[in-house]
């Protein structure tokens, strides 16, 4: 007992100790001594053009042994049937899950899975993208599947069911957050309520998109 009680005032005077320092401590923040940045030097990317117009942009970072890419395709969701909102959504999903006419997305997945590479897709507003990481020593193994799905996707039909029903699900929910609501409200006013850029997928424009419409867009751009 008396060894707890001999501790805890250690405690209480080690406690009494680190007040009184603190509170010897500028008491403006003004006065905070802000220690000198070290120069940041940003690596400006190498632009090369190709025969056939396409634009890389090239930077070398050899601190890890890691090879990232991505490639974004001009047309959007602002491009998008009014009837068919949602349809670049759906089309970024399925892009990569719908797998390939090689290969269905679950084996991309295994694939790609064991060489802890990865081969992304998304849809936006203005464009579509798609990317891959991968170690050094995969490059031309992911590199491969890269250019599969983006060349040869298949857009399978359950893959694309399964993204309209997600697709659903967040429709159902969307008016949880009275922030988000306000954010939409917002957006009408500013840009006019049938502007492209504040066109919301409907339960009508989810299910009217079909697997031709995801080849179709894929074919036009």
């Amino acid at each position: 007992m008396k060894t707890l009680s001999l501790l805890i005032l250690t405690m209480i005077a080690c406690t009494a100790v680190f007040v009184s320092a603190a509170a010897a401590q500028v008491t403006d923040w003004k006065q905070i001594p802000i220690p000198t940045l070290p120069t940041f030097h940003p690596k400006e990317p190498k632009r090369i053009e190709l025969q056939n117009g396409m634009v890389i942009f090239l930077t070398e970072d050899h601190e890890l042994p890691l090879i990232d890419g991505v490639a974004r395709i001009r047309g959007g969701s602002r491009e998008e049937p009014a009837n068919k909102a949602g349809l670049v959504q759906l089309y970024g999903e399925t892009w990569r899950t719908g797998g390939t006419k090689n290969q269905t997305g679950d084996q991309l997945d295994d694939f790609l899975e064991a060489r802890a590479a990865r081969v992304e897709t998304g849809g936006g507003t203005d464009s579509t993208t798609i990317g891959w990481s991968c170690l050094k020593e995969d490059f031309d193994d992911a590199f491969k599947v890269f250019l599969d799905v983006l060349r040869d996707p298949a857009f399978r039909p359950d893959k694309l069911d399964l993204a309209q029903k997600e697709a659903i699900d967040a429709i159902s929910r969307r008016n949880d957050n009275p922030l988000q609501i306000a954010a939409r409200q917002a957006a009408k006013l500013a840009y006019g309520a049938d502007n492209p850029y504040v066109r919301e997928p409907e339960y009508s424009s989810i299910a009217a998109v079909q697997q031709q419409d995801l080849m179709s867009w894929h074919k036009q751009h």
